[in-house]
């Protein structure tokens, strides 16, 4: 497969991961702010950060807000919060890549390509669904490190693909992929 259709193809799969785990994120009472989408080539969504892009909990709309929606969310146990930090930086650094892989695809040179592996981002997108299905805390958080083990494959490969390329790009794109896998991993 070409290098710009194999891009595209990866975009797909992790733009539906993402998808999956903003709407996780809503459900749990956060959002990540300043993002908005733009429609990408051949009708693909893409999402794209301003700076600051932070995720946040949600504030009460009113004053007439249920006061058990907001009680539950002070009241998490320390294992709920440390679940919400870890997806909040699985959907940060899935976001991140995204805009990352983008800019690969409109920077690609023909003779440069990257080797990526759609199956690992058909992985992903499989995990994120396989999460959003669960009820139980304990699976969640299990399909939740499966999540973000995939996605440091994902970024790892990447980072090893472009050591082995000659070009200011891929050394720029090295460096990004550094800090993404390092912002995944923060606690």
């Amino acid at each position: 497969m070409p290098g710009p259709a194999l891009v595209r193809d990866v975009l797909s799969h992790q733009t539906k991961a993402f998808t999956i785990l903003s709407t996780l994120l809503e459900e749990r009472g956060m959002r990540c702010n300043n993002i908005y989408i733009v429609e990408g080539a051949a009708g693909s969504t893409l999402y794209y950060t301003r700076p600051p892009a932070t995720l946040t909990d949600q504030e009460p709309e009113s004053d007439e807000s249920d006061t058990a929606s907001i009680s539950s969310t002070r009241s998490l146990t320390l294992a709920q919060k440390a679940s919400r930090n870890r997806l909040s930086r699985v959907a940060q650094s899935t976001l991140s890549l995204l805009v990352l892989e983008q800019n690969i695809l409109d920077h690609l040179c023909l003779d440069h390509q990257l080797s990526m592996q759609v199956k690992d981002s058909i992985e992903f997108r499989n995990i994120c669904t396989h999460m959003a299905l669960q009820t139980d805390d304990r699976r969640f958080d299990q399909d939740l490190n499966l999540a973000q083990e995939c996605l440091t494959t994902i970024i790892t490969n990447m980072a090893w693909d472009t050591t082995n390329k000659t070009c200011d790009f891929c050394e720029s794109v090295q460096e990004q992929l550094k800090l993404i896998l390092k912002k995944l991993h923060d606690d």
